[in-house]
């Protein structure tokens, strides 16, 4: 899995610690995880060994999903590649489905954090809603995430809690964050709007769009930073120009 395209931002796998057996589960036995570049170990410090090992099942399930998909992946997958043995994570985690829900949730809340998908309320709306916009299809685009919505939308007709948990940590609570940011500059007496939670709605749409759908179901080049720049001005200048700004 490219880099650039992992959900995690960065493997950190050591290219020079051997490969993990199933059922081992020594504390002299590296994982085979480096630390400092997990994701989930960025959440907190001095983790006790038992926290420790949560975090390399969590980053090993995450690596084994993208890969594999929800069905092929296995807990003796994740256990091997983690460096414990099943039952310790089963120990963590009592189901695959519990371990995937969990990580969904982690994801969202740590992409939240480290992309700041969130608007900047000391910037004009323009300014706003072009940074924005170019953080949301960054995310898009890149970090795991076409990935990972592929594994949403398999998993979607057999159980969509998943996908419903996904939207509530996610989009819906994006949605809101913006919406709450236009409700702002209309008590400012800056723009009118009649309802700013489906304008911020209509903006993550657009902002979608066909070229996000393109790569998610064919496999095409995500775009590059600069035509991600592009797609933005428009979609920006094209929300803007719908709004009744006040003079």
């Amino acid at each position: 899995m490219a880099k650039d395209n992992c959900i995690l931002g960065a493997q950190g796998r050591r290219a020079d610690k051997k490969k993990s057996k199933t059922g081992q589960d020594s504390g002299a036995k590296h994982s085979g995880w480096d630390k400092d570049k997990c994701l989930f170990a960025s959440l907190g410090q001095k983790l006790t060994r038992s926290e420790q090992k949560r975090n390399d099942i969590r980053d090993a399930a995450v690596e084994i999903f993208m890969t594999q998909g929800f069905e092929t992946a296995s807990m003796d997958q994740i256990a091997a590649l983690a460096g414990v043995s099943k039952r310790t994570v089963y120990s963590h985690y009592g189901s695959k489905e519990e371990l995937f829900a969990q990580i969904m949730s982690s994801i969202c809340e740590v992409k939240r954090e480290e992309l700041d998908v969130k608007p900047d309320h000391s910037l004009p709306i323009k300014e706003c809603l072009t940074k924005l916009g170019n953080t949301f299809l960054d995310m898009l685009h890149y970090h795991g995430s076409i990935s990972l919505f592929r594994i949403l939308i398999s998993q979607a007709e057999n159980d969509s809690i998943h996908g419903e948990e996904f939207m509530n940590e996610g989009p819906k609570l994006s949605r809101e964050l913006l919406a709450a940011y236009l409700q702002e500059k209309i008590d400012a007496g800056e723009i009118e709007v009649d309802d700013p939670l489906e304008a911020a709605q209509s903006f993550y749409s657009t902002l979608f769009g066909a070229r996000y759908l393109n790569c998610l179901v064919t496999a095409a080049p995500p775009p590059s930073h600069e035509e991600i720049a592009i797609l933005v001005d428009g979609t920006v200048d094209r929300f803007i120009h719908g709004l009744k700004m006040k003079s």
